[in-house]
């Protein structure tokens, strides 16, 4: 990407600094992971996602947006474990700019499935074990 990234949610996102993350966020935002089946809500949780995912991930860099109106997509190169991995965001902000609806996408998939387990593992130390 050719110069900084536009968007508040990239540049927190760039950072990789839960609390500039979760600034960014509504504070009934939505998110979706392939990690984890039902949608995740509030910013309580995804301060706890992201704080889990700054302990993971090696690095965070956009490298690019599209932006078009209220929805944007930004993507992302990350290492996790020594592997290089790309992620998307599909990102919907308010009329106040602040992200109501977030998509987390990850490839490949040895790194999808890294940070799957680390992230389940912590949600159950959490939240205690997933419902059948």
């Amino acid at each position: 990407m050719t110069g900084a990234p536009r968007l508040a949610w990239s540049q927190a996102l760039d950072s990789l600094e839960p609390d500039r993350i979760v600034e960014q966020l509504r504070d009934d935002v939505v998110i979706r992971v392939a990690v984890h089946d039902e949608p995740m809500r509030g910013r309580d949780i995804a301060r706890f996602l992201f704080g889990v995912l700054a302990e993971e991930l090696e690095s965070m860099s956009v490298t690019d947006e599209i932006v078009e109106g209220h929805r944007s997509v930004v993507m992302f190169e990350t290492a996790v474990d020594g592997v290089t991995a790309q992620g998307l965001n599909v990102v919907e902000t308010g009329d106040d700019g602040l992200v109501s609806d977030l998509t987390i996408f990850f490839r490949p998939l040895v790194a999808l499935e890294r940070v799957s387990s680390v992230i389940g593992a912590r949600m159950e130390e959490r939240f205690g074990p997933r419902p059948d």
